[in-house]
């Protein structure tokens, strides 16, 4: 499987947010994949994005959260913004999204907060 699937792990954005991710607590899951499809030893990741079958767009959900989102505002709009102008950026930088409309592109949450995001 690691011949045939390739990932390819978009390089835009900054850390906190993307890129990194909780590796110590409820959302490890989330940081623990960011981190081994960054700096991991996977057959899985390509550096050419024409190989790829799938496009992992690093963002931390739990970071956005933790960065974005003030507490009780119940105002979602920094973190949907945050995912707006980050497919805004890799669609108009690569041609890969525009291929499928992001049918082939993935982020990983392993929360109910993504449910918010509807592109």
């Amino acid at each position: 499987m690691e011949r045939r699937l390739k990932v390819f792990v978009y390089e835009e954005g900054e850390v906190p947010i993307v890129h990194d991710g909780p590796c110590k607590d409820i959302y490890t899951t989330e940081g623990r994949f960011i981190h081994e499809m960054e700096h991991g030893n996977s057959g899985f990741r390509t550096s050419d994005p024409r190989r790829a079958a799938l496009y992992f767009m690093p963002f931390s959900v739990a970071w956005m959260v933790k960065y974005l989102y003030k507490p009780l505002s119940y105002n979602l709009a920094p973190l949907t913004d945050f995912v707006s102008d980050y497919v805004r950026l890799v669609s108009t930088k690569h041609p890969f999204w525009n291929r499928t409309r992001g049918a082939d592109h993935f982020m990983l949450s392993c929360h109910d907060w993504v449910r918010t995001y509807r592109i």
